[in-house]
């Protein structure tokens, strides 16, 4: 599923545009710093996660992908 526009609107403002990853990684300890720029479930759609804004992380691409379910669709 994909999140409504309505949704990736909230979640770019909540965000303020920047990453929202706050996962321990190689790249950062905090808040990651980089720009983002896709929308990923927290828990995922096949996993029964809904399409709203409190499911959805505003992440840069690296943060991304360092998810436990990025690809699994």
């Amino acid at each position: 599923m994909a999140f409504p526009q309505s949704v990736k609107n909230q979640v770019m403002r909540r965000s303020g545009g920047r990453c929202e990853c706050k996962r321990k990684s190689h790249e950062h300890s905090g808040r990651c710093n980089e720009s983002g720029s896709e929308y990923h479930h927290v828990t995922s759609a096949e996993a029964g996660g809904p399409d709203t804004a409190k499911n959805c992380e505003f992440l840069c691409k690296p943060c991304h992908r360092g998810t436990r379910s990025y690809g699994n669709h």
